[in-house]
């Protein structure tokens, strides 16, 4: 964003566009000053040819404030500039119209130089400064008015100018007044699609943000009513995985965030692919579920299918192991709360699935019998028996093993596939778990086991 062509293209936060409308309006003001520039040269030098040293006076005055505005932008001090600019160009052009004189409507000429100011106000305090920037536009507009429309009448204090000269100058003020009018009703203009442009690529990365916090589904009905919810569902399985001997590996390895960012990632690639939604992670701890906020007739299937998946997947990091726990039935989902939105889950199978987790054996799949009861045929279960379960007294529990490769749905990988798909994820992990050569081995193999 080297130039403004390029500030027009590219401007991507609230902060560059800010920038943005600061070059604008730094550009302005340099128009304006030449403009002021400009002006005040024709002025003297029609005051020459007329020996009229008061408004050659004044002029020299213009030329001094043109002066300190472009010292006040060397130093970078726009805003100063820009009250600087109006506090030298107002009372000059009042100064004008004084020696002037107002004989009558639409006579006068250097009133028209305040028509470009009207609109320039609004550029120039662009985000602080508004009750500057309604003064000085409401005295220009007033002071326009009153002069072309003759609603006050003053004797020219100055030397006056013939009926021949003033006509001849207001149309070539008019004219001027209107070119310059012209091309700040153009920045302004431009402005205001610019923030349009950006209003609505803000409007899509807050988008973009919500449906990665939130089901897609759900940001767009929290948007649509604009207050939070909860709903019941019947039917729907909560896994939660707790990666086994991450505190221990934690002292050791230097980046254990970025360890953690990578498992997740994995974690997340693999639940995305499965179709299921990601609630939370807490900790070194994962949580999903199925069958919210959609329904969907297989919840169970695609959370064991998800979790073989997960066990393969964190073979690729050495050293660690996963213990999961899964439950199947009623809940509790919404959104509730005022602050840091989260899609969460509440209700008894939420609370037996984080036993089942919490109670289960590292390296295994703990799933209840509510869940073995909706798994098909294909997956492989082993009965653990009974074990006792915080709260809700003995239950019986199973271990999943397995699912044979028959079952496995059409473009589903297999729990190795999935292990093999996240070689790539671990070899960037390597440097985190400071063995690279294991990784090496397992990617020429296609196998760590």
């Amino acid at each position: 964003m080297s130039s403004a062509g390029n500030a027009r293209e590219f401007v991507f936060t609230d902060v560059a566009f800010r920038q943005y409308r600061r070059r604008r309006a730094e550009r302005l003001l340099r128009t304006g000053i030449g403009l002021l520039v400009a002006y005040a040269l024709a002025w003297s030098f029609v005051a020459l040819i007329r020996d009229d040293l008061p408004t050659l006076l004044l002029q020299a005055v213009s030329l001094c404030g043109a002066a300190w505005v472009c010292s006040c932008l060397s130093r970078e001090q726009l805003g100063l500039a820009s009250h600087s600019y109006f506090w030298v160009v107002i009372p000059v052009v009042a100064s004008l119209i004084a020696l002037e004189g107002v004989a009558a409507p639409f006579h006068s000429m250097s009133h028209y130089h305040l028509l470009p100011l009207t609109i320039g106000a609004y550029l120039l305090f662009f985000e602080h400064g508004s009750r500057a920037r309604e003064l000085y536009a409401l005295v220009c507009l007033l002071i326009f008015v009153a002069v072309e429309l003759g609603l006050l009448s003053l004797p020219a204090a100055g030397l006056p100018y013939s009926r021949e000269a003033q006509a001849g100058g207001r149309w070539i003020l008019f004219f001027a007044g209107v070119l310059s009018l012209t091309y700040v009703a153009h920045l302004f203009l431009a402005d205001l699609a610019e923030a349009e442009k950006q209003l609505a690529a803000a409007s899509g990365r807050l988008e973009e943000l919500l449906e990665n916090m939130l089901p897609a589904s759900i940001s767009r009905r929290l948007r649509r009513e604009g207050r939070t919810f909860a709903d019941a569902f019947s039917d729907c399985s909560v896994l939660f995985a707790d990666i086994v001997g991450y505190t221990s590996l934690s002292e050791s390895v230097p980046n254990v965030v970025g360890l953690l960012d990578a498992i997740f990632s994995s974690f997340d690639d693999l639940t995305e692919q499965g179709g299921l939604e990601k609630i939370k992670t807490i900790g070194d701890a994962y949580m999903v579920a199925a069958g919210i906020p959609e329904a969907r007739a297989d919840h169970a299937v695609a959370v064991a299918d998800l979790a073989l998946r997960l066990q393969a997947a964190i073979r690729e990091f050495p050293g660690l192991e996963i213990r999961i726990g899964i439950n199947s039935g009623p809940v509790v989902a919404g959104v509730i709360g005022k602050k840091r939105f989260i899609y969460d889950l509440w209700g008894d199978t939420v609370n037996i699935a984080s036993r089942m987790e919490s109670q289960g054996i590292a390296g295994e799949i703990q799933i209840s019998e509510a869940t073995r009861s909706l798994l098909t045929a294909d997956f492989v279960c082993e009965e653990r028996g009974e074990i006792p379960v915080k709260g809700k007294g003995t239950m019986r529990v199973f271990l999943l093993k397995e699912r044979l490769a028959g079952g496995c749905e059409r473009g589903q990988p297999t729990a190795d596939q999935a292990g093999n798909s996240g070689t790539a994820t671990a070899i960037r992990c390597a440097a985190f778990m400071g063995d690279s050569s294991d990784i090496r081995h397992r990617d020429q193999t296609g196998s760590g086991r």
